[in-house]
C-alpha cells in the first residue's frame, strides 16, 4: 500500500484558506473560489447584495517581501471584475509590506510569521518558537 503525502505548499495553502474563510465567512454569504495564476495563489470571493455583487480578490504570498508579479496579476483582471473590486494580500506576520501599493490592503496570517528572515509556523505547542511582531518590538518614546 502506497500513501502519497501532500507537499509543504499544500499544508500552507490549507492554513491560508482557513484564514480567508475566517475573514470572509460563508455565514455572511461569501463564496470563495480559487483562481489559477502562475505567480501564486489567488481567490475570487463574492457575495450577492441587493445592489449587485460584491467582489473581493485575495492573493496569497509566503515571500518575505511580496514580488511585483503578485501586484501585476491584480491589474490583469478578467472580464467581469470591475475597478470596484477590493484587492487584498494575505501574507505572514512580519512581512516587509513597504512595496505594496496603497490600493491593496494587507491581511496577516494567523499561522505563519517571519522571524530572523525565516518563515515559521506559529503554534501553541509547548516547545514552539515565540515570535513578536515587528510593531511590538519598536519602542515608542514616552512623552512627559
Amino acid at each position: 500500500m502506497v500513501i502519497i503525502m501532500g507537499s509543504q505548499k499544500d499544508v500552507m495553502a490549507l492554513f491560508a484558506e482557513r484564514d480567508i474563510r475566517q475573514l470572509f465567512s460563508g455565514n455572511d454569504g461569501w463564496k470563495i473560489e480559487p483562481v489559477l495564476q502562475s505567480a501564486g495563489s489567488y481567490y475570487r470571493i463574492s457575495r450577492d447584495k441587493w445592489v449587485g455583487e460584491e467582489v473581493v480578490l485575495v492573493a496569497v504570498s509566503f515571500d518575505p517581501a511580496p514580488t511585483d508579479d503578485i501586484f501585476a496579476a491584480f491589474d490583469n483582471q478578467p472580464d467581469g471584475w470591475s475597478t470596484r473590486t477590493k484587492k487584498y494580500l494575505l501574507t505572514p506576520q512580519a512581512t516587509n509590506t513597504s512595496a505594496i501599493p496603497p490600493h491593496i490592503r494587507v491581511l496577516l496570517m494567523q499561522a505563519f510569521a517571519f522571524a530572523q528572515g525565516e518563515l515559521v509556523w506559529l503554534t501553541n505547542k509547548k516547545n514552539a518558537k515565540k515570535v513578536v511582531p515587528q510593531e511590538q518590538t519598536k519602542k515608542e518614546p514616552v512623552v512627559a
